[in-house]
């Protein structure tokens, strides 16, 4: 009996997370997308190319995760820049991590460019990173919170250039979910071995 108990209350906990950490929120409506885009509209510092990218990625939402690749160039002096942008990511990852979401990599560039194919102005990153995001619609709720705010504006001032790219399908290997999985096992058999 008591093995029933130990392994009930371990699925129950993993089954907990999952729905926290996968979701199950409905897909991003057309109304949505329209009141989004309004406040996108407004904001005469965001080009015409990148509102129509994020009309589509919106537009487009198939309700599952997916990771934003980034890639960053460190403005001089970087120290303070260092510090500008961990001020910004401990503001925007506390709120992103509420929604499941998290970086999957991070890294530091051990050099300048290796290979250019037709982007020569595209050179010199100072780090690349992959965050995930549950859904699509997290990061609708998000950008407004966070797009012209004051912790945007660190991280603004922190980089010469950047850019960044939502992918989707993708795929890691371990992961919170096999982590989580293993994890819950690991506690339910030494609680077991403990008490039975």
């Amino acid at each position: 009996m008591e093995i029933l108990i130990i392994w009930g209350f371990a699925l129950l906990f993993y089954a907990c997370f999952w729905c926290w950490y996968v979701g199950f929120r409905k897909k991003i409506t057309a109304e949505e997308v329209d009141e989004i885009m309004v406040f996108f509209n407004s904001h005469d510092s965001m080009s015409e190319k990148r509102k129509m990218s994020l009309q589509k990625f919106f537009s487009n939402d198939d309700g599952k995760d997916f990771v934003m690749v980034n890639l960053l160039d460190l403005a001089k002096p970087r120290r303070e820049s260092s510090k500008k942008l961990a001020a910004y990511q401990k503001v925007f990852l506390g709120a992103l991590l509420r929604k499941a979401g998290h970086p999957v990599f991070v890294a530091t560039a051990a050099s300048g460019n290796i290979e250019n194919v037709a982007c020569e102005h595209a050179d010199d990153w100072s780090a690349a990173g992959m965050v995930r995001y549950r859904s699509r619609r997290d990061l609708l709720e998000i950008l407004p919170e966070t797009f012209g705010s004051e912790h945007h504006a660190l991280k603004l001032a922190s980089l010469d250039k950047t850019f960044a790219f939502p992918a989707a399908p993708w795929f890691i290997f371990g992961g919170p979910r096999i982590v989580m999985a293993l994890a819950t096992a690991l506690v339910a058999a030494v609680v077991q071995c403990i008490i039975v």
